[in-house]
C-alpha cells in the first residue's frame, strides 16, 4: 500500500476515533444513557406504577426514578437507586400513593447521579425537593396522567419500600414553586441530544469504514486514470 493510501487510512481512523471519544466523553459527563420504555409518553400511571427501561451508566453513577410535578416545580425522590441488569435493563414500581390525584398530569424522570448526588437523593427520599442536587441530571422523561387503578407494565411487581406522602398546602409551601409546565420537557430533550442512545458508537464505526472504503476507491481511480 502506498504512502498516500496509508495517509488517507490514518486520517479516516482519526475521524472515527474522535467521534467515538466524543460520545464516550458525553456519556461519562452526563452519567450515561437511559431510556424509559414503560409507561409510554402521554400514557397513564396508577398509584403504584410499573416503570422499566434500559440504561448504560457511567462508572460511579446510579439510576434514580423520580416523579416530578411540572406545575409546582417539585421533585419526589423514591426510596433507593435502581439496579441495572447485565443486559442493561432495569425495572421498578413507582409509588406515588395519593401524591398526584386522579386526572393529574406529572412526569416520570430517569435521573443519573454521582455518589454525592445519590447520597443527597437518599436523604431526601419520600420528601419534596425544589431541585435536583448537584451531580444529578434528568436524562429521560415521560409525561403521564394519573388514573385510579394501576396500569399493567413490564416492571417488577415488588413495590417501592416507601410510598410518597400526600400533597398538602402546608407542606408544599416549603418548596419553591415553578409555574412553567415545559421546563423538564425542554431539559429532557436537551439531555437526549447530548446523550445518544446505545448503538451510536456502532454507527460512527460504520461511517468510518465507509469513509475508508470511499477513499481507497477514489485513490485507485486516480491511479488508474
Amino acid at each position: 500500500m502506498s504512502a498516500y493510501k496509508w495517509a488517507i487510512l490514518l486520517l479516516a481512523s482519526l475521524v472515527v476515533l474522535t467521534s467515538v471519544c466524543a460520545v464516550a466523553s458525553a456519556q461519562s459527563t452526563q452519567g450515561g444513557t437511559v431510556k424509559i420504555n414503560s409507561p409510554s409518553q402521554n400514557g397513564k400511571a396508577g398509584p403504584t406504577q410499573p416503570v422499566s427501561g434500559k440504561a448504560q451508566l457511567a462508572k460511579g453513577y446510579s439510576l434514580w426514578i423520580v416523579p416530578y410535578d411540572p406545575t409546582a416545580g417539585i421533585y419526589y425522590p423514591q426510596a433507593s437507586p435502581l439496579t441495572v441488569g447485565i443486559d442493561a435493563t432495569w425495572s421498578t414500581r413507582l409509588s406515588v400513593g395519593s401524591t398526584f390525584g386522579v386526572g393529574k398530569t406529572f412526569q416520570i424522570l430517569a435521573v443519573t447521579a454521582n455518589p454525592s448526588a445519590s447520597s443527597a437523593l437518599s436523604a431526601g427520599a419520600a420528601q419534596r425537593i425544589a431541585k435536583l442536587p448537584s451531580g444529578a441530571q434528568a436524562v429521560d422523561a415521560v409525561t403521564v396522567t394519573r388514573v385510579a387503578a394501576d396500569v399493567a407494565g413490564s416492571a417488577s411487581t415488588t413495590p417501592s419500600p416507601t410510598a410518597l406522602p400526600t400533597t398538602s398546602a402546608a407542606t408544599s409551601s416549603t418548596a419553591t414553586a415553578n409555574p412553567s409546565t415545559t421546563n423538564v420537557v425542554q431539559v429532557s430533550s436537551a439531555a437526549k441530544s447530548q446523550n445518544p442512545l446505545p448503538g451510536f458508537e456502532v454507527l460512527y464505526g460504520l461511517g468510518g469504514l465507509a469513509t475508508v472504503f470511499v477513499a481507497l476507491r477514489w485513490t485507485r481511480q486516480r491511479r488508474g486514470g
